[in-house]
């Protein structure tokens, strides 16, 4: 009877088996036994709470909630958790009347695991923040998963040092042997314990590239665009450089660095419009600290005097390499002035390849054995017309069976976000401009000198473009609410292009009202309630085929990216975030509503202190 029933719901839902084992986390055998009828779970078990959890979820999605509700005869329909307790009664024939409790500690993910331990040591945010030389808020994005030490080693190797230091000052090493499962006595020995933790805090972890994604936003968000380099160094380095030996052909590390400084050096001397530059050699020719100062500072030059730029990077080995060569071009991906691109084309593993070039003007070329560059690779350097015009041709070869690696834009408009396709979602800071009804945004406006006009277009373009996205696939909006302190003291940025305004309560409420009707009225609309931003500067827009990374803070541009492997890897970080944070429709209105009705006390309680 329990698998007629639960085959019932499934044919009702129009569920595959596939789908479902999704929805429960778990394998299709297992869904396959049960609906086949050779499995029954055990009334009050986890088994049939995961297999409810995951119908609940698909009817949710597919706004087949009351359509289920009518099956099982559920007429209370504005609790979630009595929905599934109805089901299961339903399924049962009515011998159970509730759903079986999630456990409280399930250790399937880093945050939950450091949480718990904390706890055990008793050590608070600001307290490990200090400890480890980590700001408090970082801890805290560990906690709630929104963030991962991973990225960084020194700090999660001084996180487990601390933690298992103060377990054992706190005499709680039986209380984590039994969190870990593991005996007592595998923790006596500290060298032991800690690799024993780290293991255990990270292995759970998916083998994803979160900590690489995490890498490049934070650079992205942190990176500030004043150079540091000291403004005499300049003129010293292009005397430098005017005053080297001239050579036809350079040897090795060495000659190779005093190649490429000859090179910018007469780049910016005789005014060149336009640099091209490919390397698929290791980078350790630059690894020299006073030649990378020089370098800097002449390819900070060459981006002042307006010298375009085309770089294709080496890319095509690890995500890491993508990630490295962004980070370190940052400078001139903020100033506009380069274009980016990987080559499609396989690297050579025998022989490495540089090609220099300033058109017109001089290239250098390479092409050495693999591991040999260093002592004895031969780089010529070539200033003939008719070699450079060869040169060039090489160079339009290799453009042309590239694809571009980064583009920048100076504002996140609706047509660059349409490149993004039907289904994106959205790691935000603040609540999005395309949510804002328009007699929200009237009102906002009317607080404001700025040009109405070229706003209400901006905003008619992205709700056009929500719409769109709404009726062909799906907008997954992922971000915190705004706490109460912040917004009665008008610190919770309006998304408007160009003007800086602010949230009054009043504004926000009315916002978060747009949401939850736009929730109600398109089923492909998700919103998740984040309990921080997971990057304070920084608007990730994404699919599985485009990602754009808005920078919140001056410079204001948007990077917006396209290499498959890295769009997987932000699209897998941002399914992670949203499966944590997952919730119904039910409960995401009485989260929100809740937070309407905090405000509204929150708001009454402030005028009540300023009347006294």
């Amino acid at each position: 009877m329990f698998a007629e029933k639960a085959n019932q719901i499934c044919a009702l839902l129009a569920i595959k088996q596939a789908d479902l084992s999704r929805m429960m986390q778990c394998d299709k055998s297992n869904v396959s036994r049960i609906l086949n009828g050779a499995r029954v779970p055990k009334i009050g078990g986890g088994g049939v709470r995961r297999l409810i959890e995951g119908l609940y979820l698909f009817a949710d999605e597919t706004g087949k909630v009351d359509e289920l509700c009518e099956l099982i005869g559920c007429k209370n329909r504005s609790s979630a958790e009595e929905i599934k307790a109805q089901t299961a009664a339903w399924l049962y024939d009515g011998a159970t009347d509730s759903l079986p409790q999630k456990s409280k500690q399930q250790f399937r993910a880093f945050g939950e695991k450091l949480d718990a331990v904390m706890e055990l040591a008793e050590l608070s945010n600001i307290r490990l923040g200090r400890m480890v030389n980590v700001d408090p808020s970082y801890i805290s994005r560990f906690r709630n998963g929104l963030r991962s030490p991973k990225s960084n080693r020194e700090t999660s190797d001084a996180i487990c040092s601390v933690l298992l230091t103060r377990i054992y000052e706190k005499k709680k090493t039986d209380q984590l042997a039994g969190m870990m499962k593991v005996s007592s006595d595998a923790l006596t020995d500290e060298e032991d314990a800690a690799l024993l933790l780290q293991t255990w805090l990270f292995d759970a972890e998916p083998a994803d590239n979160s900590s690489i994604v995490e890498t490049l936003l934070e650079n992205i968000g942190t990176f500030a665009f004043e150079t540091k380099l000291p403004p005499s160094l300049l003129p010293s380095v292009l005397d430098e450089t005017a005053q080297a030996k001239e050579e036809s052909v350079y040897f090795g590390a060495d000659g190779l660095r005093a190649a490429a400084l000859r090179f910018l050096g007469g780049t910016i001397r005789q005014q060149a419009k336009e640099l091209r530059l490919y390397s698929d050699q290791n980078t350790e020719w630059m690894a020299d600290p006073a030649f990378r100062v020089k370098w800097a500072t002449l390819m900070a030059a060459c981006v002042k005097q307006g010298i375009h730029i085309t770089v294709i990077h080496n890319v095509d080995r690890d995500l890491d390499e993508m990630i490295g060569a962004i980070t370190a071009w940052l400078p001139l991906y903020m100033s506009g002035m380069i274009e980016s691109y990987y080559c499609k084309k396989e690297r050579n593993a025998r022989f490495s390849n540089t090609l220099f070039l300033c058109p017109g003007i001089a290239c250098i070329r390479g092409s050495n054995v693999v591991g040999q560059e260093g002592r004895h690779g031969v780089y010529q350097y070539q200033v003939d017309a008719e070699l450079l015009e060869a040169d060039e041709i090489a160079f339009d070869g290799l453009l042309g069976a590239s694809k571009r690696l980064v583009k920048v834009y100076e504002n996140a408009s609706a047509e660059l976000l349409s490149q993004i396709g039907n289904e994106m979602t959205i790691l935000g800071t603040t609540l999005s401009l395309a949510t804002m009804e328009e007699k929200t945004l009237r009102s906002v406006l009317a607080r404001s000198d700025a040009v109405q006009n070229a706003v209400i277009s901006a905003w008619q373009a992205q709700r056009q473009l929500l719409e769109n996205n709404l009726k062909t696939g799906f907008v997954h909006e992922c971000l915190p609410i705004a706490d109460d302190d912040r917004l009665l003291h008008n610190q919770i940025p309006i998304d408007l292009p160009g003007v800086s305004l602010f949230y009054t309560p009043q504004e926000y409420a009315e916002h978060i009202r747009s949401i939850i009707r736009l929730s109600e009225t398109h089923p492909n609309y998700r919103f998740f309630v984040l309990p921080d931003v997971p990057f304070e500067h920084t608007q990730i827009v994404l699919s599985h085929h485009a990602v754009a990374v808005k920078r919140m803070k001056p410079p204001q541009i948007t990077f917006l990216i396209s290499h498959p492997a890295m769009c997987e890897a932000f699209s897998a970080y941002g399914e992670k975030i949203k499966a944590q944070y997952k919730q119904d429709k039910i409960s995401l209105h009485q989260t929100l509503e809740s937070q309407l009705f905090d405000r509204k006390r929150s708001k009454l309680t402030q005028n009540l202190r300023e009347t006294k």
